[in-house]
């Protein structure tokens, strides 16, 4: 943990060495200059123009204006910009395409864009040759040149990367685990190395490899994303580095990781070695924590970090060893940090992480007193990180949904959610294990019987808060609910401990008294073991007898998500793919083909986009249907390339007009040219993603497919 420690403390000084190179006045004309032969206001696309640019310090903002949006009322709603985005090549944020003299970046990139950004960003690195910043060059601190690849620059480049990152916080979870198993039981020891052992082994042979989360082909999860951009695997890997694979593949690994996380963070919050050691043994059994296991579902990775982050906070305010506490208090920000980047939703732990150091006492005893001073430094730097970062990040991604889900609406969801059967995961018998849940009941009925009062309210109203403020978001599949209510599991798992060891209390008391239970049964020291013996096995079946639920991939969204990725090697390399997106920003085509090589973010394809235009497509059914094309998309059916493809998915089904059988510009399309069919599914409509399915209803027949261009046949026509 020290390693950890000294790593992250470097950081500061290493990032605020230098300069940072900052854009002088007067450069204007350079600026415009590398648009060319695009002046500001003219055509990038059809409907997409050169509007303006702004410099910030050292990043060149690009604006590109689109066509405005009709709103329903008859007003025109407000314009569409897409924006590129320009740094010096040390300091452009990460993915960003390096050019010779720039770091390029789109950052807003509106359905029907891509084609214009495209356009102008080949502008650009015909223009850039490298030159830019080796003129008037300024520093914001007036401090020395920032070479390009400079030492200083990849050390940051590799303590930030994903691999050294997630390292590090094994190194740390397994240093702090050490630390609480001292003094306990030998068979503690090797029950948790079987949990953690077995936990992975559940997850690589069970926890189906797909997409689980909304807006898989668009959305980027940070703990994957440090992997995929950092220099550790640019230099290891061989080959290919894909996007998907990357995300799935990172998400189970920090899911193999969680027993150990919250064994450290029930050790020091229940201060019990064996209840720590269920918490453990739970989370790897767990039915809602398998089905997520290997998929893009952000509260994998988050409940791992956010472990990690109470168990420093504890360990910062009441371990008994100062040096061990110091270091705790040293590096807790920085998970901190990284556990509002991995899901902006957990601002909601502030509350807890400042209540840990007045939840005095464990399961049985007290635990060690607060240190006043470090409870009061972590209290500091907790509310100046959450502050900080964490709310502007919070209200920058999902500030409409944050004022919209302070609302009754919100209650009366909650109220809904939290006695039904079907939506609520904890309760749903298919989904959660009904005897975990009648422990965690139990659990939390002895800890207010035995005066645990602030331990209860700790774990019972973080579990009600949580299902309360995920009320705001009602899923019209139980198997995306059950999604959101991982964000429950912690504190479900840590009242499923309290009822365990109530539970042998009671069973202990019994025997000892010989009283008979209901008057007829006595427990005795042999049905006694039996019990308990049953109780685990029940634990460690539930696996199988859950496994319908686990592996359930029988939705739309992942047999389209399995589909498109079994076409990878069926499409050559360098061919163009159109397909209709709707009125999402998923492009899935575009996210199969993603993939870094040696470290150059790359793409297998050329993908072309159809959005949902502004009129729900009626233009689509004239007779000049191709106007209604993308200007991208029309040049390439006028003048196909030697290859092209075209995708017709579930946004053909799912994202239409209403009234429509299919979309309009489907249907378009599948007759513009001659076409041969590669690739097929057809299935029964079963929604998962309401985003997807306005008004398609289940057990609808649906096909997804994929055709290839017959450029052969072209010249016949």
């Amino acid at each position: 943990m020290a390693a950890l420690a000294l790593a992250l403390m470097l950081l500061f000084p290493l990032v605020c060495r230098a300069g940072i190179p900052v854009i002088a006045p007067g450069r204007e004309a350079e600026i415009l200059a590398l648009f060319q032969p695009h002046e500001l206001g003219d055509s990038l696309s059809d409907g997409w123009t050169l509007h303006s640019f702004s410099v910030d310090a050292g990043t060149i903002h690009v604006w590109i204006e689109g066509p405005p949006a009709s709103e329903a009322n008859g007003q025109d709603a407000e314009p569409v910009y897409a924006e590129l985005r320009l740094d010096h090549p040390d300091y452009g944020p990460l993915g960003s395409r390096a050019l010779p003299g720039f770091a390029v970046s789109a950052t807003q990139v509106p359905p029907g864009s891509q084609a214009a950004i495209d356009a102008l960003e080949r502008a650009v690195a015909a223009n850039d040759a490298g030159e830019f910043w080796a003129r008037d060059m300024v520093y914001a601190e007036g401090e020395g040149e920032v070479l390009r690849g400079s030492s200083r620059r990849r050390l940051v480049q590799l303590l930030t990367d994903g691999v050294v990152l997630i390292s590090l916080l094994t190194l740390s979870l397994l240093a702090l685990v050490a630390r609480k198993l001292a003094g306990a039981p030998r068979w503690v020891v090797a029950a948790l190395c079987g949990a953690v052992l077995g936990g992975a082994l559940l997850r690589v042979w069970l926890s189906p490899a797909v997409a689980l989360a909304p807006w898989p082909y668009s959305r980027f999860l940070v703990s994957a994303r440090l992997l995929y951009e950092g220099p550790v695997l640019a230099m290891a890997h061989e080959g290919a580095l894909w996007m998907t694979e990357t995300v799935l593949t990172s998400t189970l690994v920090l899911a193999c990781l969680a027993p150990l996380a919250v064994y450290v963070h029930a050790r020091y919050l229940l201060d019990d070695h064996r209840a720590a050691l269920v918490v453990a043994v739970v989370v790897g059994v767990l039915p809602l924590h398998l089905r997520f296991s290997h998929s893009d579902a952000a509260f994998i990775p988050s409940i791992t970090v956010s472990s990690l982050v109470f168990t420093l906070v504890h360990a910062a305010t009441r371990e008994r060893s100062a040096a061990w506490a110091w270091i705790a208090l040293a590096i807790v920000g920085f998970p901190l940090a990284l556990m509002f980047q991995v899901r902006p939703l957990n601002i909601m732990y502030y509350p807890l992480l400042v209540a840990t150091a007045f939840v005095d006492g464990g399961l049985e005893g007290e635990k060690p007193p607060v240190d006043r001073l470090r409870a009061a430094l972590a209290f500091v730097l907790i509310t100046g990180i959450t502050f900080g970062l964490g709310v502007p990040w919070l209200l920058a991604d999902f500030g409409q949904q944050v004022s919209e889900g302070l609302s009754l609406e919100t209650l009366r969801g909650a109220v809904e959610v939290i006695f039904s059967p079907r939506m609520n995961a904890l309760l749903n018998p298919s989904f959660t294990p009904p005897g975990f849940t009648a422990l965690a009941v139990l659990g939390a009925v002895d800890l207010w019987r035995r005066g645990r009062a602030r331990l209860f309210l700790f774990l019972v109203l973080w579990l009600l808060g949580f299902l309360v403020a995920h009320a705001y978001v009602i899923p019209r599949s139980p198997y995306m609910q059950a999604r959101y209510h991982l964000h429950l599991v912690v504190p479900y798992m840590l009242l499923v401990a309290c009822g365990f060891e109530a539970a042998l209390r009671w069973l202990k008391a019994r025997r000892e008294s010989g009283e008979a239970v209901a008057g007829r049964v006595v427990i005795t020291a042999k049905l006694e073991r039996g019990l308990v013996v049953g109780l685990v096995a029940y634990a460690l079946a539930s696996p199988l007898i859950h496994l319908g639920f686990i592996r359930a991939v029988d939705f739309n969204d992942t047999q389209e998500f399995l589909f498109v990725h079994e076409q990878r090697e069926r499409i050559p390399e360098a061919c163009t793919v159109i397909e209709y997106i709707g009125d999402t920003e998923d492009v899935r085509f575009e996210r199969v083909g993603a993939y870094m090589d040696a470290g150059v973010r790359s793409q297998r394809w050329t993908v072309l986009t159809i959005p949902m235009a502004a009129d729900g497509d009626d233009g689509f059914e004239g007779a000049d249907a191709a106007a209604a094309l993308p200007e991208a998309v029309r040049a390439a059916i006028e003048s196909p390339p030697d290859c092209l493809y075209w995708y017709a998915g579930l946004p053909c089904w799912g994202t239409k007009p209403e009234g429509s059988h299919r979309a309009p510009a489907c249907e378009f399309m599948d007759g513009v040219l001659p076409m041969e069919e590669v690739a097929a599914l057809e299935r029964a409509s079963r929604v998962y993603d309401g985003n997807l399915a306005e008004d398609l209803e289940d057990g609808t027949p649906i096909r997804f497919s994929l055709s290839r261009v017959r450029t052969e046949d072209l010249g016949a026509r």
